[in-house]
């Protein structure tokens, strides 16, 4: 989910050159500006710990679901508002993120969003029915909305343009394995502990996280800005928009029909709110939640594009393989759960490749390439059928995740560094904002078309193989959008002065 390539060479005002990232210290290489410092790496793993944890809630109900249905007595189509309903949100809380961090600071705003998350963890596993446990969901998905695009503003705007790509590397880490090992993690405390668990967990974890954070994390720089004045009506039709367009994908993915009445009407109020927003946000006289003029730069929107389509492929994959493996291979969840494993420590790795080749080529490169290794893993999966190798199948998943992995650290990167830093707050929510819908879409997608094989296939596993094509043509899509981001493929050496007619880069927070 990132911006303007530091390897990359877009417009002149977005070419990184890691000698004027701090103008105050003199620059001896580009390798030294380059470097995460210890600083920045402690830092970031406080930041990144409260990360996973958002990340694993996300996914860690699945597996509980049967579980929770049976403890509260209550039918399934009410359960999944558990899990629902905290994707909801996280949908209404993300726009407000950008706002927040310009207004109060970074390190504030991550304060609150995690003590707002273990509070709503805490009520949680101390909920006495399942409306309690819905409403305390909703509370924990607002902290939850805050944590992601607060943590990536944090760790972009303090890494500087010349160590962005890196950062968002690390970022990247969590992403993709907190949802793979969500469901994993909720299959062990559920069955070895009590469904309470799956929420109490983040009460010891939030707490030496806010305790170490305390410790690591830099006092805000920019905090207090009373000038920030909030822009209410945008928030006001922005959030529900949002929000209403992952209900309506929400809805069709467990209906299995997009034309259904709630569907729609959740489209329509979505779209008529978010063209409402548009309306508003191009005539306001005060900053927007999302300044929609930034769109008017290629290598910030192209990179938005691409990563609305890794939102797709990551949570479409996501959703249909556990599907395949425990209802056509009838597996159990956990066994499903930890046969994803490959795909998530193999993303991890991709994402490491992405930072370490970050100074050598471009993110049209690697996100390119990253996009089609995904395609061509997903692709084994479209002959699968009931008695299907699972080995070989793990290794294309890794495939996959690899693939993902590779695409999202320098995409993401390319993002920050085709808008100015003062922006990156707000560029950060539109980012996570596009990213869910397209997950949400993903998710969608490919629930009807599985509804709709299942339908006609006389062979279950034929129907979810062929569901699979969706997931290929997402891929392409994202790699089609890859492959026009500015710049060649090839990073350019970053030279050893800054050019003096060329002006400061946006000033960084170094570590």
């Amino acid at each position: 989910m990132t911006r303007g390539t530091p390897e990359s060479s877009p417009a002149p005002d977005t070419t990184s050159e890691p000698s004027q990232t701090a103008p105050a210290a003199p620059e001896t290489s580009a390798a030294a500006s380059d470097k995460l410092d210890p600083a920045f790496m402690r830092m970031a793993a406080v930041l990144l710990l409260a990360l996973l944890m958002a990340l694993l809630d996300e996914t860690i109900v699945n597996v509980g679901v049967k579980t929770l249905s049976g403890a509260f007595g209550s039918p399934l189509a009410t359960v999944q508002w558990v899990t629902a309903g905290y994707l909801l949100a996280v949908a209404v809380a993300t726009p407000f993120a950008g706002w927040a961090v310009d207004r109060f600071g970074g390190r504030t705003m991550w304060l609150t969003a995690v003590s707002l998350f273990v509070l709503g963890s805490v009520l949680s596993g101390c909920a006495w029915s399942i409306e309690s446990l819905i409403l305390f969901r909703l509370i924990q998905g607002v902290g939850g909305g805050m944590i992601v695009p607060v943590v990536q503003s944090v760790l972009a705007t303090t890494a500087g343009p010349s160590r962005v790509a890196k950062a968002m590397a690390l970022i990247s880490l969590p992403l993709t394995v907190g949802p793979i090992l969500g469901p994993v993690l909720g299959g062990v405390l559920v069955d070895a502990v009590s469904w309470r668990w799956m929420f109490l967990i983040n009460l010891p974890i939030g707490l030496i996280t806010l305790l170490l954070a305390l410790r690591t994390l830099p006092a805000d720089q920019h905090a207090g800005r009373p000038e920030e004045r909030l822009d209410v009506l945008g928030l006001v039709l922005l959030s529900p928009g949002f929000a209403a367009l992952v209900y309506g994908f929400t809805t069709a993915a467990h209906s299995g029909d997009a034309s259904s009445p709630k569907a729609l009407v959740a489209f329509a109020a979505g779209a008529l709110l978010l063209v409402g927003y548009v309306v508003h946000a191009l005539r306001t006289s005060i900053t927007p939640l999302i300044d929609l003029r930034m769109f008017g730069k290629r290598g910030f929107t192209m990179a938005v594009v691409t990563m609305f389509f890794v939102g797709a492929v990551a949570n479409a994959l996501l959703f249909l393989t556990p599907l395949y493996y425990q209802q056509s291979r009838d597996f159990g969840a956990l066994h499903a759960g930890l046969l994803l494993i490959p795909s998530g420590f193999l993303g991890a790795a991709g994402a490491i490749t992405s930072g370490k080749t970050a100074n050598k080529v471009t993110a049209r490169l690697t996100s390119t390439a990253g996009m089609l290794v995904t395609a061509l893993g997903t692709l084994a999966f479209t002959g699968i059928g009931s008695d299907t190798n699972t080995a070989l199948l793990s290794v294309a998943l890794g495939l996959t995740g690899y693939g993902i992995g590779l695409t999202a650290p320098g995409t993401m990167a390319f993002m920050y560094k085709a808008v100015d830093e003062a922006s990156a707050p707000r560029a950060t929510s539109a980012l996570f904002i596009f990213n869910q819908i397209g997950g949400a879409l993903g998710i969608a997608a490919i629930a009807i078309t599985l509804q709709d094989r299942l339908g006609t296939s006389g062979h279950p596993a034929g129907a979810y193989g062929g569901s699979y094509w969706v997931i290929i043509a997402f891929s392409v899509i994202a790699a089609l959008a890859a492959v026009v981001l500015p710049g060649s493929f090839r990073a350019e050496a970053p030279p050893e002065q800054p050019a003096e007619d060329e002006g400061p880069l946006p000033e960084s927070t170094p570590a």
